[in-house]
């Protein structure tokens, strides 16, 4: 591995097609003889292709990661196998969820014990699901960053409220209820597919340095990866899909070239996404991008599901082309990449924590499109561009982590981290509302400081990052800082302050 690039990620092309074979080949008999022992419902046949795709995302790292990643994938197969088979398995409990489902949540919650106790069948015997989950998310847990283990646990809960809401759905409709919105479908179906689940458990196994700093645009272009992928498969599956009476994107009224031109323009957007970040060579956004290319490719020769059955030609509502290449919604790009657009080089420095000239931010602010109060309403991290300001150096000292707008008469602009890093609103400088203000010729919502003579202007670059101004009276130059979404508001505090 050449450690003295950025981030000691090596660029994927570096690493011959030998040593991924070489990867996947270490991992395929570790997995057979996992699987046997716990008798997941997975089809054995399929071990090699588990294994030579996860060696694919990221073959930079070493084999016992692509052994991780491989038993993940098909934990995910076993439990879609387990829900849609109509069987004892899968009776719900009081609250309505399946008993064995609750049992897997709380094994993600830390409760592992659960694999040995109401995790079990109806006749006492120990749930396999479930101590294959305990032993997946211990590993994890042993090997992995803490925060990044933490939005992995997220998206597998997610994932077992989707396949349930799925059945669910299924079920309605067959008795002759109310059908899905798409919609709701594809919210759903996004966690469903596995890709999520998969690219953030490799992020909390990387040690790449800043990279939670990067998840609001690494999470924006996961979630649009996952939705691509869920409509290829969509295309790829419908038939088998319809015979087990399941809803897809197709049945709920799109049409294949509607699907595909979704799915293609989902890639696209999620590589555009990345593109400052691949370029820079965070082995983060390379994966993710790994993970699309893998699965988008996978759909255009055969449904995984049934993978005896490959299929030679191209999706339907795609090009027609018999030249995989061309049809293929997420091709490679050529590494000579145009120059990038200051849009692009204002959104990397953020996610990397870089610095950005201010004539640089200053030409792009006034660019940018205004605000209205509805899209600040939330929490958000901020951040600088720069750091020996006077401005600067009193928001590292004060340790300020970003803003909070509860609604227009009510901002917390200073929200700091203590001395244990719990965020708390600092509030000796006044709180804040927001206002309609001329600024450089636009009309914009700003906060404007109770107690001080500052106002801070916002300009959109994305509906969750903001480029932002701060215009104080008598300073001699603007302070440009930015704003990124908290997925997930922090609680705002009790009105008695206790």
């Amino acid at each position: 591995m050449d450690t003295s690039r950025p981030h000691g990620h090596p660029p994927p092309e570096i690493v011959s097609i030998a040593d991924t074979c070489s990867t996947a080949l270490q991992s395929m008999p570790r997995l057979e003889i996992w699987l046997k022992e716990l008798g997941l419902p997975v089809d054995p046949a399929l071990v090699p292709l588990m294994c030579l795709q996860t060696a694919f995302f990221t073959p930079w790292l070493p084999p016992e990661t692509c052994y991780q990643m491989a038993r993940l994938t098909v934990w995910l197969m076993a439990i879609d196998n387990v829900l849609d088979a109509p069987d004892a398995a899968t009776r719900p409990g009081p609250d309505g969820t399946p008993t064995r489902v609750r049992a897997w949540h709380r094994v993600l919650a830390g409760h592992d014990n659960d694999a040995d106790s109401d995790g079990g069948s109806d006749d006492g015997s120990d749930d396999p699901i479930a101590h294959a989950l305990a032993e997946i998310a211990r590993d994890l847990d042993r090997e992995g960053r803490p925060e990044l283990t933490a939005v992995w646990r997220k998206s597998m809960h997610q994932t077992l409220l989707g396949m349930q809401w799925e059945r669910e759905a299924a079920r309605t409709a067959a008795a002759g209820g109310g059908v899905t919105g798409l919609t709701d479908y594809l919210r759903h179906g996004a966690w469903t597919i596995g890709v999520e689940q998969q690219v953030t458990a490799l992020w909390a196994l990387m040690d790449e340095p800043g990279l939670s700093r990067r998840l609001p645009v690494l999470l924006g272009a996961l979630r649009q990866a996952a939705t691509a992928i869920r409509l290829l498969n969509d295309l790829r599956g419908h038939q088998r899909e319809q015979s087990e009476g399941k809803a897809d994107a197709l049945a709920l009224g799109l049409t294949e070239q509607e699907v595909y031109r979704r799915a293609e323009a989902g890639l696209e957007n999620c590589r555009r996404a990345l593109a400052p970040l691949t370029a820079a060579g965070y082995g983060s956004a390379v994966a993710l991008e790994r993970v699309a290319l893998w699965h988008a490719r996978m759909y255009h020769h055969f449904d995984p599901v049934r993978s005896g059955q490959a299929a030679t030609s191209p999706l339907p509502g795609g090009s027609g082309s018999a030249a995989p290449a061309r049809h293929s919604p997420f091709v490679p790009r050529p590494r000579e990449a145009p120059a990038m657009s200051i849009e692009q080089e204002v959104l990397d420095a953020i996610a990397s924590g870089g610095q950005c000239d201010n004539a640089k931010l200053a030409e792009l602010f006034d660019r940018l499109e205004p605000v209205d109060t509805d899209l600040l309403i939330g929490t958000w991290q901020g951040g600088g561009f720069e750091h020996t300001s006077e401005n600067a150096a009193l928001l590292t000292k004060m340790r300020w982590y970003g803003k909070r707008f509860v609604d227009a008469d009510h901002v917390e602009p200073l929200l700091c981290r203590d001395e244990d890093g719990t965020v708390f609103s600092y509030e000796e400088m006044g709180l804040a509302t927001l206002r309609e203000v001329v600024h450089r010729g636009k009309q914009s919502t700003a906060m404007v400081y109770d107690q001080l003579p500052v106002i801070d202007h916002f300009r959109r670059l994305t509906d969750n990052i903001l480029l932002c101004l701060m215009d104080k009276k008598e300073a001699p130059t603007d302070f440009f800082f930015h704003l990124t979404r908290v997925p997930g508001s922090l609680p705002r505090p009790p009105a008695d302050g206790s």
